[in-house]
């Protein structure tokens, strides 16, 4: 007869498992995902680096973990901050603004997440593109409805949402990359004036 595991002990497997991601954050935000072995891992989360392979098989599956907590934590961010408006340019904004936030405040693990990682793990790259994928959808929704309203004419919608997510990313990227600009919220007010007058507002 198979082992079926009760709730208590499920629930004690995974409250192990939640300790050892955030441990993990802040491991990796303190070093780099290449420089973190799973010795390193176990120790900040108090267990023996073999009970770390009972929660994961490697370090690459527990950062694909944390990366859809981040991302599960910027949607929600980002729907919760867009229900706040009607105007669609306020959506607009308010999507945007909750990416910086999120990424000024987790500097260091934004860094892993969108700057490391993504060179040497392909099925990392795809999810985040999948991430970006979700941010031009929402962003076209708002496109077309402020077209529909008369506020917006004559383009693409689905090309003015891709350019319009895209250089968020690229000067997100440049930031945590090089530090420049010095303070991403400042330059998010510069940047999002660029971009409503792009779209011809």
């Amino acid at each position: 007869m198979a082992y079926r595991q009760t709730d208590k002990v499920k629930g004690k497997l995974d409250l192990k498992k939640m300790e050892i991601i955030k441990a993990a954050r802040e491991v990796f935000a303190e070093n780099s995902y290449q420089g973190t072995s799973i010795k390193a891992l176990a120790q900040k989360a108090k267990i023996a680096t073999g009970t770390f392979y009972l929660y994961f098989t490697n370090k690459e599956s527990l950062i694909n973990m944390i990366v859809d907590e981040i991302f599960q934590e910027l949607l929600a961010s980002i729907k919760n901050e867009r229900a706040k408006f009607t105007d669609g340019f306020d959506k607009l904004e308010a999507s945007m603004a909750a990416c910086v936030k999120l990424f000024a405040k987790e500097k260091n693990m934004a860094k892993i997440l969108l700057v490391q990682v993504p060179s040497v793990n392909n099925a990392f790259n795809a999810k985040l593109i999948e991430i970006e994928n979700e941010l031009i959808k929402l962003t076209k929704e708002d496109l077309d409805e402020l077209t529909s309203l008369g506020q917006l004419s004559g383009q693409d919608t689905l090309v003015s949402a891709m350019a319009f997510v895209g250089s968020f990313r690229q000067v997100i990227i440049n930031w945590l990359r090089d530090g420049k600009p010095e303070n991403l919220e400042e330059a998010f007010d510069t940047l999002m004036k660029y971009n409503i007058r792009g779209l011809g507002k």
